[in-house]
């Protein structure tokens, strides 16, 4: 069977095995070592063994086949995945509709690939793990209509690209249970440089339960909207490059908390070295970027508008620190109106500012302008000392 197919197209480079929706590729080179047995019930080909009954079809086709890559390509109401023979006995592929869920074998050892494409009104991504994998999206279209859009699940490093030119749309379901429309339990770092556009209609936009990087070939990362935060991050954030732009939250822009394990590296806090930083800070006591811990800023641009009850473009749980180190001076611009939001409890009572630092604050390179209206609203607060080095600004710490 497999050597007809393989004759019939003569320039063909590699055997396509259909199963339902997923598809393994055979290179030309083994496909003509298949192995029968069972009386014809099963096929073998190096180490993948196929059920001859669950078996739609066996096509031969001019395609090179690439070492661990899998592709996912969503169509409408269906989801296509395709992946190398040698991975077939690694991953446990599941799919249904347009949601595909891939569980890898603790015994793979080398990273896999997953690039997803294509446009689904009612589908999803869901991968776990014991390896590290990247995640590529090519111009997806995905919205979830029951849970997550994309949701990682492995706890190791995910590399996720944005290629060149690309635009990825994620959405997820209306009153779920799950953290965010695109979640990742990992160390996640971003590069490339398309576009990614997020939309979190039951509780944050994106999540990480570990650290996130923003590398500085990262392209464009902007939040439509969020029940609650645009980014929730666990441990530390860190940005080198890209346009980040945060709009139409319930919660914080960016939330930065500390993980259970105290002495995680960097707990709680955030980097910024580069790009630009765009913030929409528009419900009652919350945050533009907040921090459990400190907030070191030494490059890029960093923009917020800062309206309503108690509301803050920056709060640090700790200290904060703006400088040169990384060689370009760091831009901060503010419009803050505001005053107080009271909720009854004197406790709780929060008042508007540009800057809020629990900790110190050390000033020793860049801009800071801020344009501050509203009563009892200020530019700048710190509860620590405050260290002037250089640097220009409008307001000052009062």
């Amino acid at each position: 069977m497999a050597a007809a197919a393989l004759t019939g197209q003569a320039q063909a480079q590699c055997l396509m095995v259909y199963e339902g929706q997923v598809a393994t590729a055979i290179p030309a080179t083994e496909a003509y070592r298949i192995a029968y047995a069972d009386d014809g019930k099963t096929l073998t080909v190096g180490s993948a063994t196929f059920a001859t009954a669950g078996i739609d079809s066996i096509v031969g086709r001019d395609n090179e086949v690439t070492a661990n890559l899998v592709q996912v390509d969503y169509t409408d109401e269906r989801a296509t995945v395709t992946l190398p023979v040698d991975l077939r006995p690694l991953l446990q592929v599941t799919a249904s509709g347009a949601d595909v869920s891939i569980v890898a074998s603790a015994a793979l050892t080398d990273e896999v690939t997953y690039t997803l494409a294509g446009s689904a009104a009612d589908g999803s991504f869901f991968m776990d793990g014991e390896y590290k994998a990247t995640l590529t999206l090519n111009n997806l279209t995905l919205t979830n209509l029951r849970g997550a859009a994309i949701d990682i699940a492995c706890g190791k490093r995910i590399d996720v690209k944005l290629p060149e030119g690309t635009h990825t749309t994620l959405t997820d379901a209306v009153g779920g249970t799950h953290s965010a429309c695109f979640f990742i339990n990992g160390h996640a770092e971003f590069s490339g440089g398309g576009k990614l556009t997020l939309t979190g209609r039951t509780k944050h936009a994106y999540a990480s339960d570990e650290y996130t990087l923003l590398k500085a070939s990262t392209g464009t990362i902007e939040v439509l909207s969020a029940v609650s935060d645009g980014f929730h991050i666990d441990q530390y954030f860190e940005m080198h490059g890209g346009q980040v732009t945060i709009d139409g939250v319930g919660g914080d822009c960016i939330d930065v908390s500390c993980t259970k394990d105290a002495t995680d590296e960097l707990n709680g806090q955030a980097f910024m070295s580069g790009g630009t930083l765009v913030m929409n800070v528009a419900a009652d006591d919350v945050k533009g970027i907040k921090t459990e811990n400190a907030f070191h800023l030494s490059g890029g641009t960093l923009q917020a508008t800062v309206s309503g009850l108690g509301t803050k473009g920056i709060s640090t749980g700790t200290d904060l620190t703006i400088d040169s180190t990384s060689g370009s001076a760091p831009q901060l611009r503010m419009t803050v109106s505001g005053t107080t939001y009271m909720p009854g409890d004197a406790t709780l009572e929060s008042k508007c500012r540009g800057i809020k630092v629990k900790g110190n604050f050390t000033f020793d390179g860049g801009d800071i302008y801020m344009e501050v209206t509203g009563s009892k609203a200020k530019g700048i607060s710190v509860d620590g000392l405050f260290n002037y080095k250089s640097g220009t600004s409008n307001v000052f710490p009062e």
